[in-house]
């Protein structure tokens, strides 16, 4: 009986025994497309070693057995079902004169290594193959090592994770088809994927052997191509720090381990995988294989370097392929714009900078007086106005988009906007004198810049429209908290991946109600004991939906409208000790919140200047009850750079953690002001030298003294390397908006999977 099939001979009739996809795979290499050469292990040959095992009926019993008595939300009795399936599986014995047939084959390919890649079908033919679900398997060029690793293929057939899939598809596991490509494992300087639509090609790309990319252990490049000419309309660059190689290893001894981890020098981890020329290659390769197989949406390729002498090009070589999309391919949010720009009849009617990321079209109303506002506005409102402030919050969440002319990333009305998906371009010179009410725009909050609402850009923003993005979660050491303060963030944000929230900010919470009086107004009586019930409610909301999660209330930090300078005015805790009875009002919502049972509510003292202002606040929390509260934890914002000298006696005092906030930090050390973009184009960022020693002074300190250490600004979602530093440093927790957790979660894995492959290194 044959077992052995290589893809550059396999005929129709031999496409049962191969199944669907090696079959396809076979046709393409026949009709010379870039496919790497190999051969197949029939299903044949799965079939005919568990025919032969004692123990077979056993197994078909177990199997059958599964398939109906075990409830697979059971996963103990998923487990002892795959565990004596594949003790059964694992103990057959492999025919030498098979073993020896098969090794004679894969000597033909020429190489110390061999990659095993499985391909699963029902008995109909459907394909089964999903994509990550089941890992490629390497080992060297020895007769055992090659045995032990196509058992190792089997035994993925019943494993837990493949008997859940089974019974959810209705099937048992021994009719299965199982096809084994093996193929040479090739020194691959790049691999990545390509996903086709009618109209666009989403291209990724990593470092090495393709594992890292479908493990998800990095962020790859992005290449966006129109689907017609191959034109690159956009690309964005990843965050590619980490992959995996072929190592060198003998041929004496059997081997399964024929990969390495490496981390990619700095010239190649922050530099993108392809040029141009290879985009260009790579597209090339792909109308031939439409033309042959025309319902292909997906393949796997990888790269070598040439090995003709002087040529700089990269061979393309396709290893697998689908004809299913996992997600549309949409161009990513902040790449909308170059795309519809690319058209000379459209041009920008503003540019801003991008405060909120997203696209919306609607109709601009410019507001020019805050003082009356109005019960509602039209639900495709764009609103532009000169600036905003916490008095406008009552509108920001009731608009489509919003466009300032003054204001950075990190002013209020940014943050709300980002909260609550609410697209802004912040800092467009002009807005309200270039725009008209009821004008119609396209508002790309990802670039900063606005369009007139055109049929292109309707069709553009409708058929592009942004994917929502799953990732899988691996276990994190390092917390990773959201920075949240209005009510309708809390059932997202509690589908995240967050061990609480970082920060809440009361002046952005109380928005609402806070805009409808003075300071002076709810410092009175009349209205003292309606601003604590109105806190109260607000908190009870946050901490018991997020129970036993912790949260950290920042209190107000709340600037009056006639500071000259609102980064050094009579603000934060300073504040407190010139009239302390809304802080006052503060802690009695605190308590009340504490005196009903829950303890997972701290408090977060803002722009701290000196010791002395910790002590004043205190008193106030020992007065009324709560400095000495087991559960209860008081913290101080670190954004005053004193904070880096007066941090020890800071704890001496009382002060159980810090939360670092970058985006004040950085205006005081560098001497700027986030609302001018300038600066920090020029940069005086939080990316500066000073700011980032700043960051790791506290950080060390705060480790040296036993106190927790957070960091709660931009600066890690807007400068993601920061992430690797802040892990290496050991910060504590790391906090975010909303719709960065996902992307720093990512981030903070790859960052620790480093530092553990560094250490087993150097050891």
């Amino acid at each position: 009986m044959n077992y052995i099939y290589w893809l550059s001979q396999i005929q129709h009739s031999e496409q049962s025994l191969v199944g669907n996809q090696l079959y396809i795979l076979s046709q393409l290499l026949q009709h010379e497309s870039a496919i790497l050469p190999g051969f197949v292990l029939g299903n044949n040959l799965l079939s005919q070693f568990l025919t032969n095992l004692d123990d077979f009926q056993s197994l078909v019993k177990e199997l059958s057995d599964s398939s109906i008595a075990v409830d697979v939300n059971d996963s103990l009795s998923l487990q002892s079902v795959a565990s004596r399936s594949r003790h059964i599986v694992d103990r057959g014995i492999f025919p030498q004169p098979i073993e020896q047939e098969i090794f004679e084959a894969a000597q033909q390919l020429n190489s110390n290594s061999f990659i095993l890649q499985p391909f699963f079908s029902s008995p109909s033919g459907q394909d089964l193959s999903s994509r990550g679900f089941w890992r490629s398997h390497f080992c060297n060029a020895h007769p055992q090592a090659l045995t032990r690793t196509i058992k190792k293929v089997w035994l993925e057939l019943f494993s837990a994770k493949s008997l859940l899939y089974w019974k959810k598809l209705g099937l048992s596991g021994e009719t299965i088809n199982l096809g084994i490509l093996v193929r040479p494992a090739i020194d691959a300087l790049a691999s990545g994927t390509v996903e086709i639509s009618p109209d666009l090609i989403r291209i990724k790309a990593v470092w090495g052997q393709e594992r890292s990319l479908l493990q998800g252990d990095v962020d790859s490049d992005e290449y966006y191509l129109d689907g017609h000419t191959g034109h690159i309309l956009s690309r964005k660059l990843g965050h590619k720090n980490y992959g995996y190689r072929l190592k060198e290893i003998g041929l004496k001894m059997p081997s399964l381990s024929c990969l390495e981890e490496y981390i990619p020098g700095e010239d190649r981890s922050k530099v993108y995988v392809l040029e141009q020329d290879a985009i260009a290659n790579l597209f090339q390769s792909i109308p031939g294989i439409l033309a042959k197989q025309p319902q292909i949406k997906y393949l796997q390729w990888i790269a070598t370097n040439s090995k003709v002498p002087g040529d700089s090009r990269l061979n393309f070589f396709f290893t697998q392929f689908s004809d299913r999309l996992l997600t549309s391919i949409n161009l990513p949010p902040q790449q909308i714009t170059p795309l519809l720009a690319s058209s000379p009849a459209i041009k920008p009617l503003l540019t801003g900078i991008s405060a909120a990321p997203g696209r919306v079209t609607g109709r601009v109303v410019i507001v020019e007086d805050f003082s009356t506002q109005p019960e509602s506005i039209p639900e495709d409102t764009i609103l532009a106005i000169s600036e905003i402030s916490l008095h406008h919050i009552p509108w920001i969440d009731k608009a489509k988009g919003i466009i300032t002319e003054i204001g950075g990333k990190n002013s209020h009305g940014a943050i709300i906007a980002r909260e609550l998906n609410i697209p802004a371009v912040v800092g467009a010179v002009d807005a309200t004198k270039i725009l008209s009410n009821g004008l119609e725009i396209c508002l790309s909050g990802d670039e900063g810049k606005v369009y007139p609402k055109t049929e292109l850009q309707h069709r553009s923003l409708s058929n592009l429209s942004a994917a929502n993005s799953s990732s899988r979660h691996q276990l994190i050491a390092t917390k990773l908290m959201v920075n949240i303060s209005q009510l309708q963030s809390i059932p997202l944000s509690l589908n995240l991946p967050v061990d609480g929230v970082g920060l809440l900010r009361s002046e952005l919470m109380l928005g609402h109600i806070l805009a409808g009086k003075s300071a002076e107004q709810w410092q009175s009586k009349s209205f003292q004991t309606e601003f604590t019930h109105i806190l109260t409610t607000s908190l009870r909301e946050f901490v018991k939906a997020f129970a036993p999660r912790p949260i950290y209330y920042r209190s107000l930090d709340w600037t009056t409208q006639n500071n000259i300078n609102s980064v050094v005015g009579n603000r934060g805790s300073y504040s407190y000790g010139l009239d302390s009875t809304l802080f006052s009002l503060e802690l009695k919502a605190l308590l009340a919140i504490a005196k009903e049972g829950y303890s997972n509510l701290h408090l977060v003292l803002p722009f701290v200047r000196s010791v002395e202002e910790f002590q004043f606040c205190y008193r106030q929390l020992e007065n009324i009850g709560l400095a000495h509260r087991e559960s209860f934890q008081i913290w101080i914002m670190a954004e005053v750079p004193s904070v880096m000298w007066l941090l020890p006696e800071y704890i001496k005092a009382g002060v159980r953690g810090i939360a670092i906030g970058t985006n004040d930090l950085t205006q005081l050390l560098l001497g700027v002001d986030r609302e001018q973009a300038h600066f920090s184009h020029n940069g005086l960022n939080a990316n500066h030298s000073v700011v980032q020693k700043a960051i790791a002074q506290l950080i060390a300190i705060a480790k040296e003294n036993n106190i927790d250490c957070s960091i709660c600004g931009q600066a890690p979602v807007e400068y993601p390397d920061l992430i690797d530093r802040l892990v290496g440093w050991g910060i504590n927790t790391i906090s975010v908006e909303p719709e960065a957790v996902n992307r720093t979660y990512r981030a903070i894995a790859r960052a620790e999977r480093r530092i553990l492959l560094n250490s087993v290194k150097s050891s």
